[in-house]
């Protein structure tokens, strides 16, 4: 029998903890939740392999062997056989044997295949482990989610992680009908996450999918760093009127733009490139989107508010706001944390290095996104693709 992670003995089998009734393959009894087994291929007839789930109590070595783990088969690795929780096979050969192959392209386009659909999590957990949840969820602080898209992130770490105020700072409209639907399906409670991953999810409870997600609230605007600095700032009442104006016409600005599939890149008067591909600005009313419609803030006094509360401004994949974090964070001085992405070498021209050099590659935005604060640190996110994370602590 080929060696399993930790090299135990042949007749001890690797376990886990079962979270649902299984009906063990050896004794034919009810496997019941809390329950320690182990798991082997069966022997069907049918081309189609199946596994079945024993007690372990119930383990022989004439049984077939487990399956070797998806998870060490595709990435190398398996947080669960690391928690002493995973049942199948972690044989060495087998390992990144099923790895993704990175020149496969995405939907026959240039981009290269990238499995990265858990972004998003991988990331609150960072920053859950980086910054502490007694942190992030201070009693009178905001965190923005700098160009946070479809508000994913945000809605992650308000109804995930339980922090009380996340708000998305983007001009697009949020659309949270993934999330919300594994929320209404229980995919997040702790019988589907399971005793290794639950730590993750300390907002969440078994039947938590009965109570209603909180989506969260939503500053539609661009992040100048700048501009919201001043509006922040604002204290006169001449000075009150002209910001909030400004903020009001930030919200008209909004809404017009013109998104094409390339990502945005807009002329002063509004148009955009690829104007050929541009998607109809015709906003959706389905229940969801009215709810999202709804978080959006359209005063100016709470959108003050808002940036003047925050105590931490995050960003992934942010694109152009990249900066804009920065120069925020940095004049209020307060944390932030960017996972960058595109350079934007055209746009962004001015962009130079310490040493001169022009900032035209992925590495050399990491590089400059550090340089920018002597306290900055880079990590590795555990994910594909664009997975360096620029952060400083409080």
């Amino acid at each position: 029998m080929a060696a399993r992670g930790g090299d135990r003995e042949e007749s001890t089998p690797q376990c886990t903890i079962s979270r649902y009734v299984h009906m063990c393959g050896v004794c034919k009894s009810n496997i019941l939740p809390g329950d320690r087994m182990f798991c082997f291929e069966s022997d069907a007839t049918t081309n189609k392999k199946s596994i079945c789930w024993g007690h372990e109590s119930c383990h022989n070595t004439n049984l077939p062997p487990p399956p070797t783990c998806r998870h060490w088969m595709r990435l190398g690795r398996c947080p669960s056989l690391q928690a002493g929780l995973c049942a199948f096979s972690h044989n060495e050969d087998a390992r990144g044997s099923a790895a993704t192959n990175l020149d496969k392209k995405r939907y026959g386009g240039r981009r290269n295949y990238i499995r990265n659909q858990h972004k998003n999590s991988v990331l609150r957990i960072f920053l859950m482990q980086t910054y502490g949840i007694d942190y992030l969820n201070q009693e009178h602080g905001v965190i923005i989610d700098a160009a946070g898209g479809k508000g994913e992130l945000a809605w992650e770490l308000i109804n995930l992680s339980g922090v009380k105020d996340c708000v998305v700072v983007d001009p697009r409209q949020l659309n949270l009908s993934l999330v919300q639907t594994k929320w209404k399906k229980g995919l997040f409670e702790p019988k589907r996450t399971g005793p290794v991953f639950s730590k993750w999810y300390p907002a969440c409870e078994d039947g938590c999918k009965m109570r209603q997600s909180k989506s969260p609230r939503h500053l539609r605007c661009f992040l100048d760093g700048e501009a919201c600095v001043e509006f922040m700032n604002a204290a006169s009442a001449e000075d009150v009127h002209r910001a909030d104006d400004w903020y009001q016409n930030q919200l008209i600005r909004a809404k017009e733009i013109s998104w094409t599939s390339k990502g945005l890149t807009q002329y002063e008067d509004g148009t955009s490139y690829h104007e050929e591909e541009a998607t109809n600005n015709v906003e959706s009313k389905s229940s969801e989107t009215i709810e999202t419609a709804e978080s959006e803030i359209s005063s100016a006094q709470e959108a003050r508010s808002v940036l003047q509360k925050s105590h931490l401004i995050v960003g992934l994949h942010c694109d152009q706001a990249a900066g804009e974090i920065v120069d925020f964070a940095s004049a209020k001085n307060i944390p932030w944390c960017v996972v960058p992405c595109c350079t934007y070498s055209e746009m962004f021209s001015f962009r130079k290095l310490a040493d001169g050099t022009r900032v035209t590659s992925y590495d050399h935005l990491v590089q400059w996104l550090q340089e920018r604060d002597p306290r900055a640190k880079v990590a590795t996110l555990d994910m594909e693709g664009k997975n360096k994370v620029v952060y400083t602590l409080p």
